[in-house]
């Protein structure tokens, strides 16, 4: 039989997509049976893995072996596509800024954690030294679970535009990229003074495939007002009325779609660590000013697959959750991403694109709610060792299984070109995006950063922000 080169083209590639879409197939029921004990095996089997590969090599889908001991299993497949690679970095500092480093040094040998889980003569920088962390001793993993608290973050994450995007596995998203980034009023981002100009074409940014449902705009800000390593001279607090009483505060406020547009949150988070958050919103509907419960904090938001106790990989109190150190494990993570946005790829358009992946330490944490109505059995965090910020996280369901991993990719504050500032000068790692994958129901949700950073503050913006009566100030 004789084929013409068109007509062997075709049947090639007909071939090679059923033999793709079988090991997709085979691959995603794989990752299905995953469960705790998949985790955990994994951490116990390369804890003490020496990587196949050097800065300067490029992976792709061909080397997943020399990739397993270090990308956490479920993720470790969603690279495995013909277009993946991964370009190995040498490791860069992610030294938290001076004050804070001095702020640890100084007042780290007096913290202490009281018999109820909260802190004792904590004052500012990193609570517990990494040399006292130790998987046998049960009180390791509440210790780091306060490490992360109270990582260093400046005065705080703000994303200026951070858009959601709710995405089906499979299909193509082509004609349903969101078009540009909304306005953002001007009243949600008063006094933030910056000069770098949004993209005005995002197509560039959301690649690979996937099928896009829906899509959001969101102003995004948290602001800590206690324990600030720069504020040291001023007592370690923003230099307002009242703000001992608080640990941090958020403001959120949606600029698009049209039907929530306008609707608004703040939520306050208080220094007392048993104490219940207090929440409103406005909903222009209603055109007023609402309390809320801002205590159930594993729903979804607003459809997605996030939740907000899944913000930054944990946002909830510690004193909520037992919590237990698996040890230091090498990972490849993106925490040193070259362009100044997230780009997307893959088959479902949730990994990114970039070559600042490098071999980072980091700290392996299960925590587990106290709360049995919690849709979490357990998560798995992954807490960078330098500075305690998060790439990976993992969650499983009642039963135990696999549920939701997330990716958290960062960019060092000190790089960035454009919104250099909002960012230069606080040395942080700062969110570019967030992408969640639900691999129970072959979902997942993008969330893209435009005008990410830990900008300063200036006492009025923040009075200003946080205020409640000015929730409404913005009208459909």
């Amino acid at each position: 039989m004789r084929f013409s080169s068109k007509a062997g083209g075709s049947v090639l590639a007909a071939v090679a997509g059923a033999v793709l879409f079988l090991s997709v197939a085979a691959q995603a029921q794989d990752i299905k049976g995953y469960n705790i004990d998949t985790y955990v095996q994994w951490v116990k089997q390369y804890q003490n893995a020496k990587p196949d590969f050097k800065p300067g090599d490029v992976l792709t889908a061909k080397d997943m072996e020399k990739m397993r001991p270090f990308v956490v299993p479920g993720f470790l497949e969603q690279l495995n596509f013909p277009e993946f690679k991964m370009t190995i970095q040498p490791v860069q500092k992610h030294t938290p800024r001076r004050d804070y480093t001095e702020c640890s040094e100084k007042y780290q040998n007096q913290v202490k954690l009281k018999s109820d889980g909260t802190l004792e003569n904590y004052v500012c920088g990193q609570p517990f030294p990494n040399s006292a962390l130790d998987p046998n001793d049960p009180t390791s993993g509440l210790k780091t679970a306060w490490n992360f608290e109270y990582r260093w973050q400046y005065y705080g994450f703000m994303g200026i535009s951070w858009n959601g995007t709710w995405v089906r596995f499979g299909g193509e998203h082509h004609d349903t990229i969101p078009s540009g980034v909304p306005d953002v009023p001007p009243q949600w981002i008063a006094g933030l003074k910056f000069t770098t100009k949004f993209p005005s074409d995002m197509r560039e940014e959301y690649g690979g495939g996937g099928t896009f449902q829906r899509n959001l705009g969101a102003v995004y800000r948290r602001v800590y007002f206690t324990h600030l390593a720069q504020e040291q001279n001023k007592g370690g607090v923003v230099p307002i009325p009242g703000a001992k009483d608080f640990e941090y505060k958020e403001f959120t406020g949606f600029q698009s779609p049209f039907d929530i547009r306008g609707t608004a949150f703040i939520i306050y988070r208080y220094s007392d660590a048993y104490r219940a958050d207090d929440g409103w919103a406005y909903i222009p509907n209603l055109r007023r000013v609402r309390r809320i419960s801002a205590e159930v904090k594993s729903d979804s938001l607003l459809g997605t697959d996030h939740t907000i106790e899944d913000f930054y990989s944990f946002a909830g109190r510690p004193v909520e959750w037992k919590w237990k150190f698996l040890g230091w494990k090498d990972q490849l993570v993106m925490m040193d991403q070259q362009s100044d946005y997230a780009h997307n790829y893959g088959n479902n358009g949730l990994i990114v694109n970039d070559a600042g992946w490098s071999l980072r330490k980091f700290a392996v944490i299960q925590r587990t709610p106290t709360l049995t109505r919690h849709p979490y059995s357990s998560v798995l965090n992954f807490w960078d060792a330098e500075n305690w910020d998060t790439f990976y996280q993992v969650a499983f369901d009642r039963k135990g299984k696999l549920w939701k991993i997330w990716e958290y990719p960062k960019k060092w504050s000190e790089t960035y070109k454009d919104w250099a500032e909002i960012n230069h000068g606080s040395e942080c790692t700062v969110f570019t995006a967030v992408h969640v994958m639900d691999l129970q129901n072959d979902r997942g949700t993008i969330w893209m950063g435009y005008g990410t950073g830990m900008p300063g503050v200036s006492a009025e913006q923040v009075v200003n922000l946080f205020d409640i009566n000015k929730l409404e100030e913005i009208h459909r």
